[in-house]
């Protein structure tokens, strides 16, 4: 079956928004040009029943106006930048700030904002593109990006490509919200990461060292348990978030490679999220809060939701001891993360 493309509103600025919706087998996904957001993501449960297991919205303004990102691609940088600030061969760069003092996403600006240009959408595949131009929150250099969702015979593909004129600084990730039974608390939802470590982190979200050993703590997922297990226990890391909102180190390995386990104890579903990235920030949803213009027109609230944003760590750009983010003009940015229901 072709995509079918529809009109979705016009953002407040006049910008016309469409809405993709692909279908291969029991899988359907609805993705919008606007900030190329995962709209909804639809499997089949246990018994056979149709499940949406990513929360949004039913109108091109509840994305304008409620914060959170849901299901948004989110860049040109994912997470946080401390002090708005990123330093590249010596040259300091300020970027725009709109988190206090850090850049958070990629800015006020940042891709999850923009509205992209469809490149093909074709029978179970939809590339969008956008060119963020040279100074666009800061960053240095004109980046063309090129986002790929394919649905597969079991799962939805991600795949973000970019190239830039000037070094910069590049990490992108999808924002959505699982739910993996269609509504309500997540905390019962069942979790297992292939993580030996987790980034800790500041009063601000920023990491304050590259890892820390989970054995012993709330962190611990590499045997699946409840999210909501540990998530009240009296630890700092969780004291600081209000829940998980933090990195995981994966436990290297090439390729494409399985990263995450989720599963809805009342739906039965479950879900895989593998990439190609070194690590996954698992957030429970802490602060999250919206009006009624979700699509089932309840508000949603903290913890009704995991995200499982595959990416570096926040603040990498600042660390260059960790790893090497900047992105060098004839170098690609290529990464790819699977989300699978079994």
């Amino acid at each position: 079956m072709a995509v079918i493309r529809e009109p979705f509103g016009r953002t407040k600025d006049g910008r016309e928004v469409e809405k993709l919706t692909l279908r291969r087998g029991t899988l359907e996904a609805e993705v919008l040009t606007y900030g190329g957001v995962v709209a909804a993501l639809r499997t089949a449960d246990r018994t056979g029943t149709m499940v949406d297991v990513v929360l949004g919205y039913r109108t091109l303004a509840g994305y304008e106006e409620n914060g959170g990102y849901l299901g948004a691609l989110v860049g040109r940088y994912a997470n946080r930048i401390g002090g708005a600030r990123i330093t590249i061969d010596g040259q300091t760069y300020p970027l725009t700030a709109n988190e206090g003092t850090k850049q958070l996403h990629g800015g006020p600006e940042g891709f999850s904002f923009q509205v992209f240009d469809v490149a093909e959408a074709s029978k179970d595949r939809v590339v969008l593109t956008y060119t963020e131009p040279d100074g666009k929150n800061g960053f240095p250099g004109t980046l063309a990006l090129t986002a790929t969702y394919a649905l597969t015979e079991n799962g939805l593909s991600l795949r973000y490509e970019a190239v830039c004129d000037k070094p910069t600084v590049c990490n992108i990730t999808n924002h959505s919200y699982f739910n993996l039974n269609g509504g309500g608390s997540a905390m019962d939802h069942r979790l297992w990461v292939d993580a030996d470590a987790f980034t800790p982190i500041d009063a601000d979200s920023l990491p304050v060292a590259a890892s820390a050993d989970v054995a012993g703590t709330p962190f611990d997922f590499r045997t699946e348990k409840a999210v909501g297990r540990d998530i009240g226990q009296d630890h700092e890391q969780l004291r600081l978030a209000g829940g998980y909102d933090h990195n995981f180190v994966l436990t290297p390995k090439p390729g494409l490679r399985l990263a995450a386990r989720l599963t809805g104890e009342r739906s039965g579903i479950t879900m895989e999220c593998w990439t190609e990235q070194p690590g996954v920030q698992v957030y429970t949803a802490n602060f999250l809060e919206t009006d009624a213009s979700t699509k089932s027109g309840v508000p949603y609230g903290p913890r009704q939701a995991v995200c499982l944003e595959t990416q570096v760590p926040a603040d990498s750009p600042n660390h260059p001891e960790w790893r090497d983010v900047v992105l060098r003009p004839g170098q690609v940015y290529d990464y790819t993360t699977e989300y699978r229901f079994l």
